[in-house]
């Protein structure tokens, strides 16, 4: 029954999704320079009290940076993720940076050679455990928010009766072309940018045909900064493509200075797709073990997929689902970590949301852990 109830909720996105589309999909975004960044702050603070006995006084924060540069025949990535906390008298922390660049041996294909290093440390070890991969991969990433961006105009200027119908395909890629130049604009014309980036904006638009009179006038012009410096809304960022990576991984130091061992066969990849324009999921995985007499017989994995919905300009729902399987030499079963977390996030202005999360942990075979939490969400940039 919940299988049946969840493909029919999919089902009936896909249809409001195909029924009400743009002229444009977002596998059309095909440039030969992708690029983002993401700095995001959040935290929480949970407290309990059952009589005069404190049962819960815990607060933490949050810290996840993202890059991406891609062109066509070279790639970089850059992740961050630091989170600490306090529980009580007792202080915890988790840092994880990551970082891999690859190069591709023919532009018009998408077979590539990478190297990627990865650093991480947490608060009961004093070493920095350390990795390096090399190997070989196939795939893209797409950054479409700049044409995310563009389609949540178009609605704008529908609703508002400023053009006509939709706007062409050939004209939803131009502005979001012109979108996706903003620091371009910012580099040649100063302070003064905006009126010339809004200016080619609306000279799109016209040349268009679709546009009623000779401006979009003042209400225009608002929708139009209301959705490229997410005032009363956000549009949420938009990728497509995958990758599929194969190679060595080198264990270069440990977090209890124990030694290295052989090095790991090393299999990874990733997916993003946005179903129209208010449904992503994205998706991501890794396989290793190490290359030696314990091949496949000790294997760590670690699989997960993001589910994002915008229910408005200002609401969105987010459900993550994690799984960490871990098999050690000698033994005959899996152990299994399960996180499942849900999260309704109500942008308020700002880059600041405002969040309500659920979640439900099975860590190998302990007991089932029930979570509720409130959070305050602040994008940077």
């Amino acid at each position: 029954m919940k299988k049946f109830l969840l493909i029919t909720f999919l089902a009936l996105i896909i249809i409001y999704e195909n029924t009400f589309s743009q002229n444009v999909k977002v596998e059309d975004y095909q440039v030969p320079i992708s690029r983002a960044k993401l700095l995001r702050m959040n935290g929480y603070w949970n407290w309990n009290q059952v009589g005069d006995s404190v049962t819960n006084n815990a607060a933490a924060a949050g810290l996840i940076y993202r890059q991406f540069y891609s062109s066509l025949p070279f790639a970089w990535f850059f992740d961050a993720d630091l989170s600490g906390g306090k529980s009580f008298s007792q202080y915890q922390h988790s840092i994880k940076i990551s970082s891999s660049a690859r190069k591709y041996i023919w532009d018009e294909r998408d077979f590539f050679a990478f190297a990627g290093l990865e650093l991480s440390h947490l608060d009961y070890y004093k070493q920095v455990a350390s990795n390096l991969t090399l190997g070989a991969g196939y795939g893209r990433y797409i950054d479409a928010t700049a044409l995310a961006k563009a389609v949540r105009i178009e609605e704008h200027l529908l609703r508002e009766k400023i053009i006509t119908d939709r706007l062409p395909k050939t004209t939803m890629i131009k502005i979001a072309n012109i979108i996706d130049r903003q620091s371009e604009y910012i580099n040649i014309y100063g302070e003064t940018y905006e009126n010339f980036w809004l200016f080619d904006i609306e000279n799109e638009i016209r040349a268009s045909g679709m546009l009623i009179g000779n401006h979009v006038g003042a209400i225009g012009i608002l929708r139009i900064r209301q959705v490229l410096f997410n005032i009363n809304e956000k549009v949420n960022n938009r990728y497509f493509g995958y990758d599929v990576n194969v190679g060595s991984k080198f264990i270069l130091s440990t977090f209890d200075k124990s030694k290295s061992g052989s090095p790991n066969l090393s299999l990874s990849g990733r997916y993003s797709y946005p179903l129209g324009w208010r449904f992503q999921i994205n998706g991501n995985f890794e396989i290793f073990s190490p290359m030696d007499s314990m091949f496949f017989r000790q294997v760590t994995s670690n699989i997960g997929v993001d589910f994002i919905y915008e229910l408005s300009n200002r609401i969105n729902f987010v459900a993550n689902y994690k799984v960490k399987a871990f098999k050690q030499y000698g033994q005959s079963k899996f152990v299994i970590d399960h996180i499942f977390t849900t999260s309704f996030l109500y942008y308020l202005e700002n880059e600041i949301y405002y969040g309500l999360s659920t979640s439900i942990q099975r860590i190998g075979t302990q007991k089932t852990l029930l979570g509720l939490a409130m959070t305050v969400q602040y994008n940077l940039f």
